[in-house]
């Protein structure tokens, strides 16, 4: 079942379903219906992803989320690389979907942290990467470090703060300031930075 929800509100979680539909309905829908996003719930995450190449090639393409019964890393990975804004597992989507829609409509990806664990897992960075991500953290405050390693995990700046007990616009700033000091081009290559540094949050 495709769920096709309205305009997400700056900031905030507030979604209206507009329609509801087949997967195959998904092109008509987004040409007829002002939309920020599309929820694909089914069995097996790739079963989406037709319909995630689909939306791709639209000229104002949505972003899409995928809430996948199961899903390997393998075809998580493919989802995400063909253009999917981001990846839940049914189970643990109710306590994960309220950040997740406020990461895709800031423009950064959301992943069940199961899902997360899996691919970094699977990712080893190179040798050469890691030394030189080393590098790169070394000049960071224990504050900075600490936003970086929530960022790497792929949370929004507003989660970022409730973690931090922080303000969102403080958060902003640090990410701004990381991105400086890392050279890095975005939050997902201060992301991956993070991943190959080895820079993780410490358990709560």
């Amino acid at each position: 079942m495709l769920r096709v929800l309205a305009p997400i509100a700056h900031r905030k979680v507030l979604t209206s379903v507009v329609a509801e539909g087949k997967r195959a309905q998904a092109a008509a829908l987004v040409r007829t219906t002002r939309l920020d996003l599309l929820i694909s719930g089914d069995a097996a995450g790739r079963d989406s992803l037709p319909l995630v190449e689909t939306v791709a090639r639209l000229p104002t393409p949505p972003a899409v989320l995928v809430i996948a019964e199961r899903i390997t890393e393998e075809d998580a990975r493919t989802l995400l690389a063909r253009g999917a804004a981001g990846v839940l597992l049914h189970r643990s989507a109710p306590q994960h979907l309220a950040w997740a829609l406020t990461a895709v409509a800031e423009g950064s990806r959301a992943l069940s942290p199961e899902i997360a664990d899996a691919i970094v897992r699977g990712h080893p960075a190179p040798v050469l990467a890691c030394e030189g991500a080393l590098e790169r953290v070394a000049g960071l405050s224990s504050r900075e470090r600490e936003v970086l390693a929530l960022l790497g995990e792929g949370l929004p700046n507003r989660a970022i703060a409730q973690a931090l007990h922080i303000s969102p616009e403080t958060v902003k700033n640090h990410v701004r300031t990381l991105c400086v000091k890392l050279r890095a081009t975005s939050r997902i290559h201060a992301a991956r930075i993070a991943w190959q540094a080895g820079v993780t949050a410490l358990p709560a």
